[in-house]
């Protein structure tokens, strides 16, 4: 298919499109094309080539069209059929047994989806089954996806005003701050729903022993302890899994985009077996149509076993990018007022919003994709490739200390 020049695509296809969101994008510099991609770059349809270090939030941290990924998708797909959610298969067997492998302490039994959201919306129905309880905690400023459930624990805003009233008995913690969580969590918490890092608004890292106190607290109150790896999970945090960056065990845990490889829809809920003593005769209380096709369950076993194979080199690829990022935060200090990192994610705090997305719209136009958080746009986000390669790192700090001088 030829690929088409923006002005081309919004002539004929662009009111099919809501034409303020078109209008919003372009204003802000980050209307495109796609025209394809390959390893950590992806490339627009009039030929411009990007370093990808945003990677959608992890769906591309093993590149883009990673080969051996690839090659178990077209295998796949020779092979196999989609299959039926009814039914069940090797593929999907196979897929269930690394989960419960790979996953840490008793988390064996898993739960197919197709995105994240989906994901998270199911592990609040378990835990409200489970339990017979109502009430869900969630910390301040998170993002845990945009359907019923997971809306309700999204941040006040733009992007969940307009669709008030929302799911009741959800009840909002400071994220990190296990006195907060203490004072509010009771005999009627069905669960507390947290990220390894608060990864949307700016990256926190929580203090050392908070975790542990979460997991104390929802023991002493029979509350499920729900971790959302959707992006802490998938080697983002230079462990497999966000919770064992912090070396805790939660009753689920959520996996989706990293677990996809890249290239097929897949989420899932890992849960400990207790979970699931509500279900009685009722084996079909949480299904989806298209959750876990054979083909999928190929892909993403090869993403986790690619992901796993990966883990060696990602510390000190974070910490080559940590170091080139603080020796130019400290550098063009009037601009960039300091820098976080948890593995592969990093937080960089600029000076106030409007230099925060001019920062952006300069990378992108340097040829370099990062992202600003959606609610505080003062600061931007690194989810670099778990592919990354000293050039590419090389090429990044390059690109960004010329932004920054140019900012200075």
């Amino acid at each position: 298919m030829a690929a088409l020049d923006k002005q081309t695509f919004l002539e004929r296809y662009g009111r099919y499109f809501n034409l303020k969101r078109v209008d919003t994008i372009g204003n802000l510099g980050f209307l495109f094309v796609e025209g394809g991609a390959e390893g950590p770059y992806f490339f627009d349809s009039e030929g411009n080539k990007y370093l990808d270090m945003w990677c959608m939030g992890g769906n591309f941290s093993l590149g883009r069209r990673n080969p051996a990924i690839m090659a178990v998708a077209e295998e796949a797909l020779r092979e196999e059929e989609f299959g039926s959610l009814f039914f069940f298969s090797e593929a999907k067997g196979m897929l269930a047994e690394k989960l419960a492998e790979c996953t840490p302490g008793r988390l064996e039994t898993t739960h197919p989806a197709v995105t994240g959201a989906e994901a998270i919306d199911l592990s609040i129905k378990l835990a409200r089954g489970c339990s017979g309880r109502s009430e869900i905690l969630y910390a301040d400023h998170s993002y845990h996806g945009c359907t019923g459930f997971a809306l309700s624990m999204m941040a006040a805003g733009d992007m969940r005003d307009f669709a008030e009233p929302l799911v009741p008995d959800f009840k909002q913690v400071v994220y990190g701050d296990a006195a907060d969580l203490a004072s509010k969590i009771s005999d009627k918490t069905a669960a507390i729903v947290l990220e390894a890092v608060r990864s949307d608004a700016d990256a926190n890292i929580p203090p050392h022993g908070y975790f542990a106190e979460v997991r104390k607290l929802c023991d002493e109150h029979g509350a499920k302890l729900i971790i959302d790896e959707v992006v802490c999970g998938m080697g983002r945090l230079g462990t497999l899994w966000g919770c064992q960056y912090h070396g805790v065990e939660p009753d689920m845990l959520v996996t989706a985009k990293g677990f996809c490889g890249g290239v097929y829809p897949m989420s899932a809920v890992v849960t400990r077996p207790e979970c699931l003593d509500f279900f009685g005769e009722s084996p079909y209380r949480t299904i989806s149509s298209f959750g876990w096709s054979n083909i999928g369950a190929r892909i993403s076993r090869a993403a986790l076993e690619e992901t796993e194979k990966l883990l060696p080199r990602l510390p000190a690829i974070g910490d080559t990018i940590e170091e080139g990022v603080d020796t130019l935060a400290a550098r063009y200090s009037s601009v960039i007022h300091g820098t976080r990192r948890a593995g592969m994610m990093f937080g960089m705090d600029f000076a106030d919003e409007a230099a925060g997305m001019t920062f952006m719209a300069m990378m992108l136009a340097h040829g370099v994709l990062t992202v600003a958080s959606s609610q505080r746009l003062d600061i931007v986000k690194l989810y670099p490739p778990l592919i990354l390669e000293q050039a590419e790192i090389d090429l990044f700090l390059e690109r960004m200390e010329s932004v920054l001088k140019l900012m200075s």
